[in-house]
């Protein structure tokens, strides 16, 4: 009973935010179609087109290639082909829908459009009868559904916004905007109605506000965690499929022959248990690599805090000497062994049958280094030996490697290169990335994102509907000011345009405001939290818990302000349909009336 209610919530809560985002998207749709209808001068148009093409250009080089923008060293080679790319994109759009608009009538393009993306929505969401069609006709309409989709969305945000905003530029002057600014500053008996103004531009601000920041915290904990596990992993590894091989030297120079590969170094893993002085034994991961090339693939030389990697790599002299062996320091803690301290490694095969089976098999180390990484997990269960300590702890004959673990220029196109090695190798090596490594981890760390990004858009849609109660409390208030001027000429499409013009200013001020603030207290997250510590007097960050971050990390992705961007001018433009509609429809006559 309790897993069908929920099933049914969840399903509910799908259908009402389709619903939501489906009544003020197409809403800003026909908004911005009469703002686009009223562009005359080439200056605005020029303006938004360079605005709008510098913002597709930054979105579309953070999409096509992540963390571009980081490396300051590719941009003037990147930034330059973006720009033009944009600007080639927008201009076309714009065209395109100057051209629709001069064909088609007043309303007939955006109901148009929002018919589109309906028929995109059903060709996409299995819904039936679409969802009763075979595999193959679903894929195909789903693929069409999802293009139809992308067209419409690119010339909306690349074609249409840009000439509405123009348009919505040239009414200033008009006596739409004049007649909407003042009724957005009203006198002292409408008080009331400023109040609410502010409350709505407060929600839309405190919306994009927060948004921008929780999103921000999280992209800094992805990719903090994303930098430890790469620290402690490289960015792919080569394997066979047929197990250990040996040769792996050959195979290493041929890797490093690939563009884009910076290093490479042979590794050969086994589980075993490390047993300390006083009898505790842990589980562990024998890590088996090459002491002069594993700093060249992970951070593991710059996280020694004891010892050195050069001591790993010295063969044993005498009969008593036993190999080195490097551990994290949380395994050190917990065994009480430091540097020079004997360890004892135990295989749970290997050793002499017994009636009961194998016997386990022990094996002596020295411990030569003590390694520290803010990700706990390997510094408690990774251990670190030579390949031929390796060799010998699993019983392998010859010099054979499980497989190469190699380092890229660019970790955003390890996928890729990993994929030229492959092709390069052939059967029957292949390759892993370090995405493959931890998916669960990066799977849930994308899902809180989403949730949380849904869950905060709340309560923009919240300071959207508060933009309809307060255009309809303002028509009320005005509805004489409305009749006098429909009575003096004005037209029904002059009425809706003060009204949409009003929203348009309530969303762009809050969204302006949030933005600010967004960026200026996501860019000031460490002043912040050592105020409030030194307030409070609480560790709100315990390194402990969170992996040795002790410092909230913050990361602004501008594909994602854009969006927040993007949903908060759509709520607010979607928001004045119906208002200024039931402006426009007001009966000079009866409003008059009792004048």
């Amino acid at each position: 009973m309790g897993g069908a209610l929920a099933l049914a919530f969840i399903v509910l809560l799908a259908i009402g935010l389709v619903a939501l985002t489906a009544l003020f998207g197409g809403a800003a749709v026909v908004v911005l179609e009469r703002f686009a209808r009223q562009q005359r001068r080439w200056r605005t148009t020029l303006v938004a087109w360079a605005l709008c093409s510098v913002a597709a250009a930054w979105v579309g080089l953070d999409v096509a290639v992540p963390g571009a923008l980081t490396r300051r060293a590719e941009l003037s080679t990147t930034l330059p082909l973006a720009l033009a790319a944009g600007a080639a994109a927008v201009a076309l759009s714009m065209l395109v829908v100057r051209l629709l608009l001069a064909i088609a009538r007043p309303r007939t393009l955006a109901g148009l459009a929002i018919a589109a993306g309906a028929l995109g929505l059903l060709a996409v969401l299995p819904v039936p009868p679409v969802a009763w069609l075979g595999l193959g006709a679903r894929q195909s309409l789903a693929a069409a559904g999802l293009a139809l989709l992308i067209l419409l969305g690119g010339l909306v945000l690349l074609g249409l916004a840009p000439l509405g905003a123009a348009g919505l530029a040239d009414t200033r002057g008009r006596v739409e905007w004049f007649v909407a600014v003042r009724y957005l500053i009203a006198k002292r008996r409408q008080t009331f109605i400023s109040v609410i103004t502010s409350i709505c531009v407060a929600g839309v601000a405190a919306g994009v506000w927060l948004i921008i920041t929780v999103l921000s915290v999280m992209n800094g904990f992805e990719r903090t965690w994303r930098d430890e596990i790469i620290g402690n992993r490289a960015h792919f590894t080569v394997q066979s499929g047929l197990g250990p091989f040996g040769d792996w030297e050959q195979v290493l120079a041929r890797v490093l022959e690939i563009e884009g590969v910076a290093s490479a170094s042979p590794f050969l893993q086994a589980e075993g248990m490390v047993r300390g002085e006083g009898g505790e034994i842990v589980g562990v991961r024998v890590q088996g690599v090459d002491p002069v090339r594993v700093g060249d693939v992970t951070d593991l030389r710059d996280d020694l805090i004891a010892g050195s990697l050069e001591a790993l790599a010295a063969k044993p002299e005498g009969k008593d000497a036993a190999p080195g062996i490097v551990i994290g320091d949380q395994l050190a803690g917990a065994l009480g062994v430091s540097v020079g301290d004997p360890l004892l490694l135990v295989s749970p095969f290997g050793g002499p049958p017994t009636p009961l089976g194998p016997s386990p098999r022990l094996s002596r180390f020295q411990v030569v280094g003590i390694f520290r990484s803010t990700f706990f997990q390997y510094d408690e269960i990774v251990t670190y030996v030579s390949l031929a300590a390796a060799q010998d702890f699993r019983r392998l004959d010859g010099d054979v490697v499980d497989g190469l673990e190699v380092r890229t220029d660019d970790l955003y196109r390890s996928a890729r290169i990993g994929e030229q090695v492959q092709q390069a190798l052939g059967f029957p090596f292949f390759t892993r990335d370090w995405k493959e490594f931890f998916p669960a981890f990066f799977q849930a760390l994308k899902t809180e994102r989403v949730m949380m990004f849904v869950l905060l858009t709340m309560i923009m849609v919240v300071a959207a509907f508060a933009i309809v109660v307060t255009l309809v409390m303002m028509i009320m208030e005005k509805a004489g000011d409305i009749a006098i001027l429909k009575a003096m000429g004005a037209r029904d499409d002059a009425i809706e345009r003060i009204f949409a013009i009003e929203g348009a200013l309530i969303g762009l001020v809050g969204t302006v405001i949030g933005v600010i603030a967004g960026v200026a207290v996501t860019t000031r997250l460490d002043w912040i939290q050592s105020q409030v510590e030194a307030i409070t007097g609480i560790d709100a960050l315990p390194a402990s818990v969170y992996q040795g971050v002790s410092q909230l990390p913050a990361e602004l992705d501008p594909l994602q302000i854009a969006v927040v961007v993007a949903i908060a001018m759509a709520l607010a433009l979607g928001g004045t349909l119906i208002p200024s509609r039931q402006g426009a429809r007001l009966d000079p006559v009866e409003a008059l009336r009792y004048e």
